[in-house]
């Protein structure tokens, strides 16, 4: 297999000559450099990288305009941000330029390699990821129900319609990593209620308790999940986000940006919906 191809833009001849080494260290092939974006295009053209490395802070345009620059003239270059610099503000112009990385200096090389490989990774992970989600996150809450309740659950062959309408207590929980996404957990209060008193071995003090053992549990079946995933592909790099809890009147579980796949559990407390969907990110952040 041939070496990945790199193109440096740095406007600093010694940062581009540390950044170099490091790169050639780890087996890739520098085919380029540039010092700024009057020599850009021309030696991007002359060298075809699979990837660009694009410093920010350069005289006349800077990295942002650089990137925006060379994904005009071609709209399929791979444009990775190294730079010292890293704050909201410029990771949020790095997303509107359109680079599909970004590493701060000085470079470590376990995140450099873990960024040039997921950019370069094919489509095929996220296929894989799309296709096992939703088997995998049954398979954690399987074993959840079991390791915290001492029962069992199976999955019926009922599938939710696309509009769901909540039953109780819905948890949702975002999905961080290389690539973003949702899971949601919904349960009604009944149900919820049978499940926290089985786990505390007591019988509930206030709705307030019930609440937050739906929200641990969803907290639990999401990190397995993740860590299962991570176990077979250690470039998705998936973990959890702080659960959100919603309760009280019925509300349809909608999510505009997530396609949403989901299921229905049966336990011995009653029945569980859980659903999950993830979707393309454009920027490795590291």
């Amino acid at each position: 297999m041939s070496a990945i191809r790199i193109m440096i833009v740095d406007d600093s001849p010694f940062s581009r000559t540390l950044l170099a080494d490091a790169l050639q260290e780890e087996g890739y092939e520098i085919v380029g450099e540039a010092d700024g974006f009057d020599s850009l295009l021309e030696v991007y053209t002359e060298c075809k990288p699979d990837i660009v490395t694009m410093d920010i802070a350069m005289p006349g345009a800077d990295g942002f305009e650089c990137s925006k620059a060379l994904r005009l003239h071609d709209p399929k270059a791979k444009i990775i941000l190294v730079s010292s610099m890293k704050d909201e503000e410029t990771e949020a112009e790095a997303r509107r330029a359109g680079v599909v990385g970004y590493l701060q200096k000085p470079i470590d090389s376990e995140n450099l390699n873990r960024v040039i490989s997921n950019v370069m990774a094919p489509d095929s992970l996220f296929n894989t990821l799309q296709t096992t989600g939703l088997d995998t996150f049954k398979e954690a809450l399987s074993q959840s129900v079991t390791r915290m309740t001492k029962t069992t659950a199976s999955y019926t062959e009922d599938i939710p319609n696309e509009t769901y309408i909540s039953q109780g207590i819905t948890v949702v929980i975002g999905i961080i990593g290389r690539y973003s996404g949702t899971t949601v957990m919904d349960m009604p209060v009944d149900v919820a209620e049978k499940m926290a008193e089985k786990i505390l071995r007591r019988e509930v003090k206030n709705r307030d308790e019930v609440v937050a053992m739906a929200a641990e549990f969803a907290n639990v079946v999401a990190g397995i999940a993740c860590s299962m995933l991570n176990k077979k592909e250690k470039a998705l790099g998936l973990r959890v986000a702080p659960p959100s809890v919603f309760h009280g009147k019925p509300t349809e579980i909608v999510s505009p940006t997530v396609k949403l796949t989901g299921c229905y559990i049966d336990t011995d407390f009653g029945r569980i919906y859980l659903s999950v969907g993830f979707k393309k990110g454009s920027v490795l952040w590291m």
